[in-house]
């Protein structure tokens, strides 16, 4: 094949790459939607699911094995992915029962399945199917021969391990009695390990995909990969059901799983997501790689880029029948599911690149640098639209810390502009050359710093006052905006004449080495100060959690009495208003020590407008000071045992 018949190749496979991930993704949402209003019950998705696994996908896993030419398959490719999937499938096993405690058999094999085996049929086939259609079709037919891999080799493993830990669960709960109300004996323990072995197997093979799989090898010796017309026909029309129905059954799914995931329950599944789909796609373009399983050097490439994109599928919705019906994490892997299948969109449009900049001539690389910094911008002016539009409906918009959001929104708003203008204007000389770099330059300079200033904020507000930072909003504005703006112009002022090398295409390489440096300095400033920032407030948020316990511990001895000026339903309505968080009090009110027995914090969505007209004022605390409360001889030792307690956490 001649370069010019491969670059065309490759501009109809990112062609064809849109529509493919545009059409999976909307009816997956159309599903979602579907049933988030109740348009189709419970009972109704469970005929979809028993149309698609017991007819549709059986029907077209047959048809694609039946008709492959089985002399052309690469099984040294196929030998490469079980290898990858097993490296990643015991990593996750082992070091799930080295870190879970109590040991936990089941939980180890969930995870395994949930890290290895991808969502090949409805996700992938439609993606590989239009990325490959001209270069390597029989790419798509490949994906019906790596499922097996975990379905067959990989998933009994897990199935196992789940049993052993639903055996080691009713043991431990003391659940293995026998009738007579004995423990069960060795022979009992004989047996039920027999019907364990008995039970792995018939999931094997009663499991639709893999019987039709041995089916459509027999079929493909048996007819020659010929199908009859009429058995073909049948099939045929079963499969071509098969992409819509599993799409929408998938957002169906994804009902109710989304909110689960808050806080600390985000660690696992950000964890088993970050496996699933950066590990296993380098660790299998790492093996594809070292066993050369491509016939030449090039083809190689082609199959480790392949293996990458295989990748980075979500995982299967099988994963959570399995954790269903073992009753083992279901909502974590529910949500984790749902979560997974989304990251995944960006990784699978980022590889599908990746094929094309390892098949592009080196020379068209700034071209292909400048259509994916313009696709990235379109989505992310419409997304950080949405956001501030967002902010004003919830009147959040002037609110600190939500005003320094907005700040970090609008200068990642301007770096798109500049983006779509560099990327769409013709002319790249003269004022008009000037507006779209200098856009582009403050709003990618801003964007890191309002970063960095939103985590400093968040810093403050923790440990000082909303009036400490509304104090620092001029500060802030300059250097958040005022800094990008020196920058751009002494880029632009300082630099030769005639020496702009506007033709390079892409405005982060204009200027060259000044440029670079220029922008690396300020990365790296940024995270180190942002990064700090955050451990920082973590530690004082703890702290003040600690000293927050403590000051309403010695308050709750000590109630305040209403002063004689003040009369009984006044001092009811003081009570009742202070009664909550502190945040929830006017800053005028900490002033007055009958207000409020804990330390005055800062809530995180408090308007500065509360707070106008006071920010000069510095309100002492409603709390005595620890001295003072150590002065009290009644309460002498308590206070500084507890001194001494959080001298040493802290």
């Amino acid at each position: 094949m001649d370069n010019y018949t491969l670059e065309n190749s490759v501009s109809a496979s990112i062609d064809n790459l849109y529509p493919a991930l545009t059409q999976c993704f909307f009816i997956i949402i159309c599903g979602y939607f579907a049933g988030r209003v109740n348009l189709i019950s419970e009972t109704e998705a469970k005929g979809i699911n028993t149309f698609i696994g017991t007819f549709s996908l059986p029907s077209l896993i047959f048809m694609s094995l039946a008709d492959l030419e089985l002399s052309e398959v690469n099984w040294l490719f196929l030998l490469s992915i079980l290898i990858a999937k097993s490296i990643v499938f015991f990593s996750v096993i082992i070091l799930t029962l080295l870190v879970s405690r109590p040991l936990n058999y089941g939980k180890a094999g969930i995870f395994a399945i949930f890290c290895t085996q991808s969502n090949d049929f409805a996700i992938g086939y439609p993606i590989v199917a239009a990325l490959y259609k001209n270069t390597h079709p029989e790419y798509a037919t490949y994906l019906y021969l790596m499922a097996p891999i975990s379905l067959a080799i990989l998933n009994p493993v897990s199935f196992v391990l789940m049993e052993a830990g639903k055996l080691r669960g009713r043991r431990n709960s003391a659940e293995l009695l026998l009738n007579d109300g004995e423990l069960s004996n060795a022979s009992n323990l004989h047996k039920q390990r027999c019907r364990l072995a008995i039970s792995v197997t018939k999931s094997i093979f009663m499991n639709p995909i893999i019987c039709m799989t041995i089916l459509g090898v027999l079929g493909n010796l048996i007819f020659k990969h010929h199908v009859p017309v009429y058995l073909g026909g049948t099939l045929q029309v079963l499969g071509s059901a098969f992409s819509a129905s599993a799409l929408f059954l998938l957002g169906l799914r994804m009902v109710g799983k989304v909110h689960k995931l808050r806080g600390a329950t985000l660690v696992v599944p950000g964890i088993l997501i970050m496996v699933k789909l950066i590990a296993l796609p380098l660790v299998t373009r790492e093996v594809i790689s070292i066993l050369h399983s491509g016939y030449n050097e090039s083809e190689t490439v082609d199959l480790s880029t392949y293996g990458f994109l295989y990748g980075t599928f979500p995982s299967a919705p099988t994963v959570f029948v399995f954790a269903t019906q073992y009753s083992i994490d279901i909502d974590l892997i529910a949500s984790a599911m749902v979560v997974c299948t989304f990251v995944s969109a960006p990784l699978m449009f980022v590889s599908a690149k990746m094929i094309t900049i390892t098949s592009c001539d080196p020379s068209e690389y700034m071209k292909q640098l400048d259509a994916f910094t313009f696709d990235i911008s379109i989505i992310g002016m419409i997304c950080c639209i949405w956001v501030i539009v967002v902010f004003i409906l919830t009147k959040k918009i002037c609110r600190i810390p939500h005003k320094i959001t907005t700040s970090l929104v609008v200068s990642q708003m301007i770096g798109c502009l500049g983006a779509i203008l560099w990327n769409t204007l013709g002319e790249r000389e003269g004022w008009v050359g000037y507006v779209q770099f200098s856009l582009f330059c403050i709003g990618v300079y801003s964007s890191r710093l309002w970063t960095t200033i939103l985590a400093v904020t968040l810093l403050f507000l923790q440990c000082r006052s909303l009036c400490y930072v509304l104090n620092l909003q001029p500060i802030f504005i300059l250097v958040g905006w005022g800094s990008p703006i020196l920058l751009s112009v002494l880029l632009l002022v300082f630099d030769e004449k005639g020496t702009r090398p506007f033709e390079k295409g892409n405005p982060n390489f204009v200027y060259g080495d000044s440029q670079a440096i220029l922008a690396v300095s300020i990365l790296v400033l940024c995270f180190i100060v942002t990064v700090g920032c955050l451990v920082l407030h973590q530690r004082y948020r703890r702290r003040f959690a600690r000293y927050n316990d403590l000051a309403q511990a010695v308050a709750s001895g000590e109630s305040p009495h209403p002063s004689a000026a003040t009369t009984p339903e006044e001092a009811e309505t003081e009570a009742a208003s202070c009664s909550g968080p502190s945040t929830s009090c006017d800053v005028a009110k900490v002033k007055d020590k009958t207000c409020c027995n804990v330390l005055p914090t800062i809530e995180e969505g408090q308007g500065e407008e509360n707070v106008s007209g006071h920010a000069g004022d510095e309100p002492s605390s409603p709390v005595p000071d620890i001295e003072d409360l150590i002065s009290d001889s009644s309460r002498n030792g308590e206070i500084r045992g507890v001194l001494a307690v959080l001298t040493e956490e802290g």
